[in-house]
């Protein structure tokens, strides 16, 4: 007989882990090949996944509940001769956690009862498969509240605050502010009471003052956890790290709410359906835990030293770093091909200055990039190859059946692409809005993954800045960008005479792999006649 260890497989949408949310064997079992074997979930799906092959479970090395990366060994089976993947004498290398009718943990205790806690970084959803670490809400020796605020991620996407999954005492920060770690790298070590941990290993004990506040801490409840409630506070409270922050934005205590799903798992729905059931707020009775001083900005480090031609260096910000890896990758793999165009728009002028009082009476802003948007939802809908992506390994086109746009948005923060979902089946009032929206969620730091996530086709305006044609780098992966200018008075010729009118500049940047030059010239000229004429754009939209 060989051994077979069953490994957590890539399960697709960039996901780098998954949780065990039941084992349908145990130890000694005997399971045949495509047989029931265990249920994985993350804050994407439930996926149920088969044993590969038949034979006997001998090591179940991550219990339910627990946390495993994709290729990290889940169980290991005896098997025929011929059919093990690993060699006997390298079976059960690491130690195997204990089966769910175990009752001793999988972490080393430490003399005082406490484990090890690696918090790793989450997938948190676009296939993202790296952050930055932008901020840091704690320090070595601090003490943390599960769910509590800890550390804030950064991608060319979003801006993410992660929580705690458990209460404890933070004795390594093992990726400092500025770094970039991958999905799936520890972040931070903490010191968590018996039972939470979950990586073998002494802990690094935190300096004295900060083991007496801790010791204190232990003496009282967290200030977001109830002192009576449904959740069994032996262990940490099961949500994923969407659900967590869904509950901060609703004001909602994970820590009183029963879970419906696998094990107590809280989603969603359970979160409205106890705020609808006139359930407690989070409780706000201490204090929030005072954060590290704003750090002042690092000096500037010199390059050269000669007196008449002095350099420096500055550190990118996180945000900074990841879109410039994204520009990178974009003009590395697409061939750009640029379109320049531009197109009389004194109706739309018009259109806009005769009901921008009504529209502000409704609280809506109205902008001309309210009118592009709808007119580009328009011809994406005519012309969908605007709206897919390039999938080469396969020979293949992506296309979305559903209309967002992008808009890019300049913060002090960097450059932020917030999207307007499902513009095409919005009023010009309605998108109007959710571009206000977009924007104040993006000055303020407040974008979430979801806010940028499914984006077809995007639009960047330089013209909000005096701009006129440009050449935009295309928002990998998408296909197609589209670049405004300002709205100015030029001469133009209508009917044979020169008369001055207002002519706004267009640039189409297009993914020549999969659009060829007259699509796209065709796409440009139907977004200048929507855009000409608004009485049309709003028949058409």
């Amino acid at each position: 007989m060989e051994k077979y260890q069953f490994k957590l497989p890539d399960i697709g949408e960039g996901i780098a882990e998954g949780t065990i949310g039941e084992w349908h064997v145990k130890e000694g079992d005997s399971v045949a090949e495509d047989g029931d074997l265990v249920q994985i979930e993350n804050d994407k799906s439930v996926e149920e996944l088969p044993s590969p092959v038949g034979g006997k479970v001998t090591k179940i090395l991550v219990a339910e509940g627990e946390t495993a990366e994709v290729g990290q060994a889940l169980v290991e089976l005896e098997v025929e001769n011929g059919k093990g993947n690993v060699a006997a004498d390298e079976a059960s290398d690491q130690k195997a956690a204990p089966a769910p009718a175990a009752s001793d943990s999988n972490a080393s205790t430490q003399s005082d009862g406490q484990e090890t806690y690696e918090f790793k970084l989450p997938d948190i959803g676009e296939g993202i498969a790296e952050g930055t670490i932008g901020e840091w809400h704690v320090k070595e020796g601090d003490t943390v509240a599960e769910d509590g605020d800890l550390v804030q991620i950064e991608n060319d996407k979003s801006v993410e605050e992660l929580p705690s999954p458990v209460a404890g005492t933070v004795t390594k920060i093992l990726v400092a502010e500025g770094e970039t770690a991958e999905v799936g790298q520890a972040l931070v070590r903490l010191a968590v009471a018996a039972g939470q941990g979950n990586v073998e290993g002494a802990i690094q004990p935190a300096p004295a003052p900060q083991q007496e506040a801790a010791a204190a801490a232990e003496e009282k409840p967290a200030a977001n956890q109830a002192s009576a409630g449904p959740q069994d506070h032996s262990l940490p409270v099961l949500a994923m790290p969407g659900v967590r922050a869904y509950a901060r934005e609703k004001g909602a205590d994970l820590a009183q709410i029963t879970g419906s799903g696998n094990h107590g798992q809280i989603l969603k729905t359970d979160i409205d359906s106890f705020l609808a059931g006139g359930g407690a707020k989070a409780q706000e009775t201490t204090a929030p835990a005072e954060k590290p001083a704003e750090k002042e900005k690092a000096a500037a480090a010199p390059i050269s030293t000669s007196p008449d031609w002095p350099e420096h260096s500055e550190k990118m910000s996180g945000i900074r770093y990841a879109t410039a890896k994204a520009m990178e990758r974009s003009n590395d793999n697409v061939p750009h091909v640029h379109i320049f165009d531009d197109v009389v728009v004194d109706a739309m002028w018009d259109h806009r200055k005769k009901y921008k009082e009504l529209a502000a009476s409704k609280g809506v802003h109205l902008t001309f990039l309210a009118y592009v948007t709808k007119a580009l939802a328009v011809v994406v809908k005519e012309f969908p190859i605007f709206n897919s992506q390039v999938d080469m390994d396969n020979k293949q086109s992506i296309y979305k059946d559903y209309i967002n746009i992008g808009i890019a948005t300049d913060t002090d923060r960097g450059l932020f692409v917030p999207n307007v979902k499902h513009a095409d089946q919005l009023s010009l009032f309605d998108i109007a809005r959710a571009i206000s929206t977009n924007t104040e969620k993006a000055k303020d730091g407040k974008l979430s993954s979801g806010d940028m996530s499914h984006t077809g086709i995007s639009i960047t305006n330089i013209g909000s800045v005096g701009g006129g044609f440009f050449t935009p780098i295309i928002n990998f992966p998408e296909v197609a960008i589209l670049g405004i200018g300002k709205i100015s008075p030029e001469a133009v010729v209508v009917d044979g005479e020169v008369k001055a009118a207002r002519v706004l500049k267009l640039t189409m940047a297009f993914d020549h792999r999969v659009i060829d030059g007259a699509t796209a010239q065709k796409a440009v000229n139907r977004l200048k006649e929507l855009l000409a004429d608004p009485e049309l754009l709003l028949m058409e939209g």
